[in-house]
This record gives C-alpha cells, sequence and structure tokens, in this order.
C-alpha cells in the first residue's frame, strides 16, 4: 500500500514585533473571583478623544480603557458592571467620562481627575442595552439611546431621569451628535438612515442612498444596502454614512440633502469620522484600508495602510496642544492602534497593541513559562507567565484567511494548526459574533510556533474542505475531519496514520482520549461517535441525543457530552460505552466547552445563555459546585497548565483570563466540608 505523508514546506516568517507603543498591560485590573491575570484587552469598539485631545477612551468588548496621549500610558481601566462597551462620551470640559453598552443596563459616570466612579444610572428592567451616550453642552445632562430604542435625558447632579423616554423604534446603528441634540439611526432593514431630533422625539429627516448591485450592466438588479457606520460633526450638521455597498454618503441634516458620495472602497465600509469643521471625512474597511475623503473636491485625498484586519474604529483629535493633535485615531481587528497625520497620509506612531477580537486557542508551553493564544485572524501571541507580557506576536495566516473558523494549538504548544476564510468581516456593532460574506474555499495553515516563528506549509493531502482539527494529547498527531473521511497525521514524519471513511459529514468537534487510544466526533446532526483509533473500528451506536460538545477524563474512561440542557457521563468500556450519569444544567445554552479537571473529579462546563458563564459539576454526584463568571462573550477554550495550578479560558472578548486553581478548588472543597 502506498504510503502517504504530510509533507513540510518550511521557511522562515519574519516575526512582526507591533511596537506596544507606550502601552502597558494592565492585567490585574477588575478581575472576577478566582482570577490572578488577563491577557489581552478585549475588541475595539469605539474610541473617544478628550475635549483637549490628552487622553483617548477606547470601549472594548470587556471595558472602557483610558490612555494619556502624550506618553501613551495606560492610566485607568474601568470595568463595573463589567461588559462591552459601545457608548462613551466626554463632558465639555473633559472632567467626566460617561460609559455603557451591550447586555449592561447601567450608566457609569467617570471623574477623570481621580478616575474613580461618580454616580451610575440604572435602565429600567425592560430596557436592555445602552448604544450611545452624550452630555449636554453645559454637562448638567445626558442623553442615551437603547437597544429598545428609547431616548432618555438623564440629570448628571441628580443621578435621575429627567424626561420620559421617546421611543424611535428598531434599528442596526445609530449615532448621536456631540450635545446629544441630533440622533441618527440606520434602520434594521438597511433601507433608509432616520435623523431624529431627541428633546422633541421628531423625526427632522429620512436618507436613503445606499445600494447593492447584483449584477453589473443596464440590467443590474439592486437592494438597499445595510447602513454599518454613521457619525456626525460636531455641530451637527453634517452627517456621514458607511455601507456594505462600499460608498461613503455624506447628508445635511438641516435640509435632507445629500452632499457628497465617494467611491473607492472594496470592502464594506465598517467606520466613519469627520473633522470638526466638516471638511474631511475619514472612513475605514474590511479590506484593512483607510480612506481620507476632502469634501470640497470630492475626491480621495489619501489612502492609509498597515492594518492587518477590519477597521473597528476612527476618530480624529481635536485641534490643540497635544503633540497628536489634528491626527486620525484608527482601531482595528488586529489589535492595534495606530495615529495618523490624515494630511500627509503617514502614520505616526502605533499607539498600543492587545486589543485583539476573539481568542480561538490557547495552550501552555510545556515548562510552563509561557502561554499561546490566537485570534480569530491567525494572530499569534506568545506571553511571558511571568511578566505577563507579549513575547512574540506575528500573522500565521497572512494572505490565506480573514477568518479562522477553527484554530487549534498541541498541548505543548509546538504546533498550531488552523482553517479559516477569505472575505469581509464586519463585527457586530452592539453584541458579539460577525457579519461576513466569504469570497472562495477554506485555506488550511500548519505551524511551527517556534522562537523564530517558523512556518511549515500543509501538504497537498490536507484538503481545504478541512471542517475539524486537533492534536492528540502528546502532541504526535494531527486528525483532520473532511467531508466523509478523518486522517491522522504524525508530526514528526508527516506519514498518513490512518485513514477512517465516516460515510455522512460531521459538524466541528474532533477529541482523542488521553492515550490517543480513541477519538470521538459528533456526527450527522449532532449523533456522537467514537473510533478506536489502532483497530479504526467504531463503537456501535451508544446514543441518539444530539451532543454540542465532548470531553474524556483524564484517566480515559469517561466521556462527556454536553447536550442541550444537560450533560451525561459514559463509561467507556471495550464492550462499549455504558451512560453513567446525566447532570440536569436546567440551562439553554447557546454553546459549551467541556473540560475535566486534572484529577477527574470536576467537570467544567463553559456555556453563553445570555451571559457567559462557566459551571462547574462534582463527576461523582452530578452536583454543582459553583460558577465562575469574568469573560463578556462566549468561551471558546479552556486549558490547564503543566502543573495543573493554573486554568485558561479564551474567549470571544478578546480576552484570556488566567484563574489559579488551587485556590479554586480549596475553596470548593472547604465549601463541600461545611455542608
Amino acid at each position: 500500500m502506498k504510503t502517504k505523508r504530510l509533507f513540510f514546506i518550511s521557511f522562515l516568517l519574519p516575526v512582526v514585533l507591533f511596537s506596544t507603543g507606550f502601552a502597558q498591560d494592565t492585567t490585574e485590573v477588575g478581575l472576577p473571583e478566582g482570577a490572578i491575570a488577563r491577557l489581552g484587552k478585549g475588541g475595539i469598539n469605539l474610541m473617544r478623544f478628550s475635549p483637549d485631545g490628552t487622553r483617548l477612551a477606547v470601549g472594548t468588548d470587556v471595558g472602557v480603557w483610558l490612555y494619556d496621549v502624550p506618553n501613551g500610558k495606560e492610566t485607568a481601566l474601568f470595568t463595573e458592571h463589567t461588559a462591552q462597551v459601545n457608548a462613551l462620551a466626554f463632558s465639555k470640559d473633559g472632567k467626566m467620562l460617561a460609559s455603557s453598552g451591550y447586555t449592561n443596563p447601567v450608566i457609569q459616570l467617570w471623574d477623570l481627575d481621580t478616575l474613580s466612579k461618580l454616580s451610575s444610572f440604572t435602565l429600567a428592567a425592560r430596557h436592555d442595552s445602552v448604544t450611545v451616550v452624550a452630555f449636554s453642552d453645559d454637562s448638567t445632562t445626558l442623553v442615551s439611546l437603547d437597544t429598545l430604542g428609547d431616548i432618555i435625558y438623564w440629570g448628571v447632579n441628580t443621578s435621575s431621569k429627567v424626561s420620559d423616554a421617546k421611543n424611535i423604534g428598531s434599528y442596526e446603528v445609530a449615532a448621536l451628535s456631540e450635545n446629544g441634540s441630533i440622533l441618527a439611526i440606520g434602520d434594521k432593514d438597511g433601507e433608509k438612515i432616520h435623523v431624529w431630533e431627541t428633546a422633541e422625539g421628531r423625526k427632522r429627516v429620512t436618507f436613503r442612498g445606499h445600494v447593492n448591485f447584483f449584477k453589473e450592466g443596464p440590467d443590474a438588479d439592486e437592494k438597499e444596502a445595510d447602513i454599518r457606520a454613521l457619525a456626525f460633526t460636531p455641530d451637527g450638521k453634517m452627517l456621514a454614512s458607511g455601507s456594505e455597498d462600499k460608498t461613503v454618503q455624506l447628508w445635511n441634516t438641516q435640509n435632507g440633502a445629500k452632499i457628497a458620495t465617494f467611491k473607492g472602497h472594496e470592502g464594506w465600509v465598517t467606520t466613519v469620522a469627520l473633522t470638526a469643521d466638516g471638511g474631511t471625512v475619514a472612513s475605514g474597511d474590511t479590506d484593512r484600508v483607510i480612506k481620507i475623503w476632502d469634501v470640497d473636491t470630492e475626491r480621495e485625498h489619501a489612502m492609509l495602510i498597515g492594518h492587518k484586519n477590519t477597521i473597528n474604529a476612527l476618530t480624529f483629535a481635536p485641534e490643540g496642544a497635544s503633540p497628536y493633535s489634528g491626527c486620525l485615531a484608527s482601531g482595528s481587528a488586529d489589535g492595534t492602534i495606530r495615529f495618523w497625520d490624515p494630511k500627509t497620509g503617514r502614520e505616526l506612531a502605533t499607539f498600543t497593541t492587545g486589543h485583539t477580537e476573539w481568542v480561538k486557542a490557547v495552550a501552555f508551553s510545556k515548562d510552563g513559562a509561557t502561554l499561546t493564544s490566537a485570534g480569530h485572524n491567525g494572530n499569534v501571541d506568545v506571553w511571558s507567565l511571568m511578566t505577563r507580557r507579549e513575547l512574540i506576536t506575528f500573522t500565521a495566516t497572512a494572505g490565506h484567511s480573514d477568518l479562522v473558523e477553527f484554530a487549534v494549538f498541541s498541548p505543548d504548544s509546538r504546533f498550531f494548526a488552523t482553517q479559516g476564510y477569505s472575505g469581509p468581516i464586519a463585527f457586530d456593532a452592539y453584541g458579539w459574533g460577525v457579519r461576513y460574506s466569504f469570497k472562495g474555499g477554506s485555506s488550511v495553515q500548519l505551524w511551527n510556533v517556534g522562537a523564530n516563528g517558523e512556518l511549515r506549509g500543509t501538504s497537498p493531502q490536507i484538503a481545504d474542505t478541512t471542517e475539524a482539527l486537533n492534536f492528540s494529547p502528546d502532541s504526535k498527531m494531527l486528525a483532520t475531519r473532511g467531508p466523509k473521511n478523518i486522517q491522522a497525521w504524525h508530526m514528526e514524519t508527516g506519514i498518513e496514520l490512518f485513514h477512517i471513511n465516516t460515510g455522512n459529514p460531521f459538524p466541528r468537534q474532533l477529541m482523542f482520549s488521553s492515550d490517543s487510544a480513541l477519538l470521538a466526533a459528533y456526527g450527522p446532526h449532532g449523533i456522537p461517535r467514537v473510533w478506536d483509533t489502532g483497530t479504526r473500528s467504531e463503537f456501535p451506536t451508544f446514543t441518539t441525543e444530539r451532543a454540542k460538545s465532548l470531553a474524556f477524563s483524564p484517566d480515559g474512561t469517561t466521556l462527556a457530552l454536553g447536550h442541550r440542557n444537560s450533560i451525561t457521563l459514559w463509561n467507556v468500556a471495550k464492550t462499549g460505552m455504558q451512560e453513567r450519569k446525566m447532570i440536569h444544567s436546567n440551562i439553554r445554552p447557546f454553546n459549551h466547552v467541556l473540560l475535566f479537571s486534572p484529577d477527574g473529579k470536576i467537570l467544567l462546563d463553559a456555556y453563553w445563555s445570555g451571559r457567559s458563564s462557566l459551571q462547574l459539576w462534582a463527576v461523582d454526584t452530578g452536583r454543582s459546585l459553583g460558577v465562575l463568571s469574568g469573560h463578556t462573550e462566549p468561551i471558546e477554550t479552556l486549558v490547564f497548565s503543566p502543573d495543573e495550578k493554573t486554568l485558561a479560558s479564551g474567549s470571544q472578548d478578546g480576552t484570556v483570563l488566567l484563574w489559579d486553581w488551587n485556590s479554586i478548588a480549596v475553596n470548593i472543597k472547604d465549601t463541600q466540608d461545611s455542608r
């Protein structure tokens, strides 16, 4: 029989050390109970300069970061009522900052002299969260819009509601003028932009003009395109809109006229910004490009290239005494914030890094000295666990994919495999998840994560139709799942070890037992299946209940299956699988990640059900042992350190939390002993 090999094409990848600019990570601020560090700062949602330009506030998926612009230092991370932050506003005098956002019914007011909380406003129970906020000119009133479409005025000094809510209906994206008097919303169906006067709750004007064309020529079909970005000039007289039709429109909010249409983007326009005088428009897209437009000539003035993923946020610094007076700040899904000179198009600084979107995979090094994490776009970060700082950052999938669907590290963190797609990727303006439109097929990449960033290209035998990847516990095998087969490759020799014809397409997960003797997956419609990797024989069907996740115990004797509202534990025997216990979790989770504790006595169940939770279950009794909370979006991966003292959880919020497992286990034991 002909032997198949996994041939590697090896060459050196230049390691890109992103400038940490002036930034220093604040890894221990606002941590949940049981956590000892946070790696990463959360994906960027929006940015605002203070009125004097000396501070930059960044709303992320885990809170608000505040930077001193002259020296770049992080002066604060505001995380009270931890949640995604999509709404930010400075008071006119720059002494207060208001923040709120998705799944957070509380608006926080912060004193920027003392970096402490001044007060807070809590929305009514029916309100979900806030999307935009703005201070009045005299800073005595705060205007907010919530996800239900209610406009509310709040008294800053009294911390109470000033006026009743005025409902403007559902919307996809929104923007407030600087003083909160004018509101713009983009319809959920993408058809129109409505401009409202907030105090009266009166609609001023409706704009319509963004269009998607399905084919070229005189018979082209068209439909309205989704609005993805809105921004006012400070006086509210001009409004810029960016859309999936790849154009930027400029509107006069006084008379309802269209001022200009800017064309030239090749990706969806995801963010826009205007200078104070309305003479310049900046727009960023899913193609990693920022364009500067001159309003008078209606032409492109400059194109800014440097980011490696979708542009999430843009904001102009005010003219003034700041060393970056009048600059353009850009935040990207690549994790960086960059400063640009909008007149020359020159990059002034990579102001900070670490704001990565969506952690997909995590692994500890064998010696426990470093942790490696991978983002949604294949960005790989190697962290020192002593200093909790980035040692190396490089982009693994450059030129191959924009969104990594599956990412997995070998347990010893030596190898990194990804499967991803290329095409426009836009992150949800208010919430979590992405909107995408892939241009072509998937791409599989295999890497050696060495100190020199050596890249190993994949063999032609690993098809681009691969839909799941996983390494064996000893890091010697890589298993891949195609449409109707599972293959395993030896990592050192490249030889194909086995090929299993599954006969039917499979969902997403492959899992080895601790000794690599068994391989489990969930099959058509989520029905779990198990194979003996030595004989390639499949265990008889043991359940018809759909699974959403699975995990083997450390000794390989138990298989846990996560279902819609329960977890079943199965004894693994040579004669087949035998049901051992059912744990009724009484939840209806969106997704599961299961992992056994190193001693096999506790099952960790990470799920999303309106909030991100990590539930702990006693394996012997099926009783709940408590919940760990701290991530603001679904958890993607759970891994224990080699010394079994630390648990790492990676999340779609763009961070990795490190948990003191020894302390957690002791607390669990103490609680049990006291009962």
